[in-house]
């Protein structure tokens, strides 16, 4: 039981009732369903995807005997992994990165049924001030990351409200009978409550640690019955949750060290490097525990958590050794699981999808091979090789490593030529093709994906290139690339900044100044109050179109050229702000704080206002006329 009030929609569900055992019962057979021998297979290729992108190669006998010549000074080759596969994803991830991290705001929104560009401002001023508020920058450049590395990239979101005690000494009046005593003064601790953040927060999920209903493909998960996610949380986190009056079940679960192969079976396998451990805190007991939070869409009176026979989407926490902990409505409006997830390959019916690592590993072992036996043989051939006649020669000063030897003969080759006991043998690179192979499997490879030197930042050789051709090829590769942002927009993006968006204008509350995000700070208003009001209606995000953002000084040119040749027209330049245009190239060409320089126009009414206060004082229309003598009057 909890030692806390619980908060409002939480169930208690005992260890020993009957619900306990049945949400456990239906947890595990989920749990291995998500397990099925496909994943198994999917589970290795995943992990194989991490030793190519991290270029580890498990190391052989041979090569630990090697690596052990090599420390005591003998010279010996080594087996070298290509990094072309890491070179090649981080390509593909800087293009995604630049099409949908650089746009400003990240998210941008319309209104979908006629709400104003004041709405729509305030909209993605708020979602802006969560994305750097709230830190999601970091998880979003590692969910464009994921797809090319295992396949497919998983992120989660929660809604946080911070509040955090403060404890600090202060200097207080010492009181008698709760009266202060004049002219004395105690130091004591204090404690206050701050309240921080409150808005969304994102978090990246490995594949190993994401389990959804095998029946949808992953991309798909929202139409699965449910979906499982899991990971280590520090005891302190789950002691704070517990009391906030989220988490029960406690005494059942403190203490217990991690078996998750009694959980269904995922063990070892969702450990990461460093994980395979485990602290111990004062009391002798774990510092981590084992959490799985379990979404399920399910009926509330077929299971007994209440009369609706309606379905509804609740959220069970279930901790190691089969206890649940927490239980109680997902309960937001936009009724979906709180996961997005982008895939790689535009693939739609597969459960999951191959990573771009993973298409690229026979071409990238092809080129280790070539790359090895071609370094091999080159060591091969400048080490000498001779055939000798050890009756006549003293084979020992012939083995000598050290430069400028001196080579013995023994007695019976006295008056012989050497030719006739000595010769030394013609080793030819028969490898000499290879780098030419290796260059036409990276050609193959590039066309696999479509990701060419020009994007890598290098331009073809073969004599001098055109503009023209180098744009071209530049465009042929980017448009491969550019239906994959396309494909992650319609998936992945716009799903999450819904789900973003409508979580803030159900649980957010107050009033606040943000700051001014979008064209609209152009025109001078740099805050806006912001409150539930503002941002109610329905808004559609807009959709990023894949291609990469245009070069800034090249549009700082373009508009000079426009407005020159514009001027050069009598009454064309008549119908547009001058000065808004202005403010506008500025902030191409990257000047900040234009705005600054602004000449600031008060209205009427203030201007009023502040004469009748005494701070204004009107002009005198005569102060400058010509041929005025003082204290004489006006000229007439």
């Amino acid at each position: 039981m909890s030692t806390a009030p619980l908060a409002a929609g939480v169930k208690d569900i005992p260890r020993d009732s009957k619900l306990h055992q049945k949400i456990i019962e239906q947890f595990t057979q989920r749990l291995l369903a998500s397990q099925d021998e496909h994943r198994k297979s999917r589970e290795q290729a995943w992990k194989d995807a991490e030793d190519t992108y991290s270029a580890y190669i498990p190391e052989t006998d041979y090569d630990a005997l090697r690596a052990k010549k090599r420390k005591s000074g003998m010279p010996e080759y080594t087996t070298i992994t290509l990094p072309y596969s890491y070179a090649m994803a981080l390509t593909a991830h800087t293009y995604y990165t630049s099409v949908f991290l650089a746009r400003n705001p990240i998210f941008q929104f319309s209104g979908r049924h006629g709400e104003s560009q004041t709405a729509e401002t305030a909209v993605e001023s708020l979602i802006d001030y969560q994305l750097n508020t709230g830190g999601m920058l970091p998880a979003l450049f590692i969910w464009l990351m994921d797809p090319g590395k295992y396949g497919h990239g998983i992120l989660g979101h929660y809604w946080d409200r911070e509040e955090f005690t403060v404890t600090e000494m202060v200097e207080q009046p010492r009181t008698l009978f709760g009266m202060p005593i004049p002219g004395t003064v105690e130091k004591k601790l204090v404690s206050n409550k701050v309240e921080g953040y409150a808005g969304n927060r994102l978090y990246n999920i490995r594949p190993q640690d994401f389990f959804h209903d095998p029946s949808v493909p992953v991309y798909r998960l929202q139409e699965g019955e449910y979906c499982i996610v899991y990971d280590k949380v520090p005891w302190v986190k789950v002691q704070k949750r517990a009391a906030a009056g989220l988490y029960y079940n406690l005494a059942e679960l403190e203490g217990i060290t991690s078996d998750m192969r009694e959980m269904g079976g995922t063990g070892a396998k969702t450990q990461l490097p460093g994980q395979d451990f485990t602290f111990y805190g004062s009391r002798g007991k774990p510092t981590m525990a084992d959490i799985h939070e379990f979404y399920w869409d399910l009926i509330p009176s077929e299971l007994g958590l209440g009369a609706s026979s309606s379905p509804e989407k609740w959220v069970f926490t279930i901790g190691a050794k089969k206890v649940v902990i927490s239980a109680q409505p997902y309960g937001m409006m936009h009724n979906q699981y709180p996961i997005d997830v982008l895939t790689q390959e535009i693939e739609g019916y597969n459960v999951f999808n191959r990573s771009m690592l993973e298409v690229l590993d026979p071409l990238s072992k092809t080129m280790d091979w070539l790359f090895n036996s071609h370094m091999y043989n080159v060591r091969a051939s400048l080490n000498n090789m001779f055939v000798v006649d050890p009756n006549k020669i003293d084979v020992n000063s012939l083995a000598s490593p050290e430069p400028g030897k001196l080579i013995r003969l023994k007695p019976a080759a006295a008056g012989e030529p050497i030719g006739s006991f000595f010769q030394q043998l013609n080793v030819a690179d028969i490898t000499h093709q290879n780098m030419n192979d290796l260059q036409s499997v990276s050609e193959l490879a590039q066309r696999t994906l479509g990701v060419n030197d020009n994007i890598m930042g290098s331009v073809n050789s073969g004599g001098r290139k055109t503009a023209t051709e180098v744009r071209s090829s530049t465009t042929f590769g980017i448009n491969r690339l550019k239906t994959n942002c396309e494909w992650f927009s319609a998936t992945g993006f716009a799903p999450l900044a819904m789900k973003l968006l409508m979580n803030t204008q159900q649980l957010m509350s107050g009033e606040k100044q943000y700051r001014v995000v979008g064209d609209q700070r152009l025109w001078g208003q740099r805050y806006i109050p912001i409150n539930p009001r503002e941002i109610a209606g329905f808004y559609d995000f807009v959709p990023v179109d894949g291609t990469l953002p245009v070069d800034r000084f090249a549009q700082v040119n373009l508009w000079q050229t426009l407005l020159s040749n514009m001027a050069r027209v009598p009454g064309a330049l008549q119908n547009y702000d001058i000065s808004k245009i202005f403010a506008y190239v500025a902030q191409l060409g990257g000047l900040k704080n234009i705005d600054r320089f602004r000449v600031q126009v008060l209205p009427d009414q203030q201007v009023a206002q502040m004469q009748q206060a005494g701070n204004v004082v009107q002009m005198k229309q005569n102060l400058n006329e010509p041929g005025q003598v003082p204290g004489m009057g006006t000229t007439g």
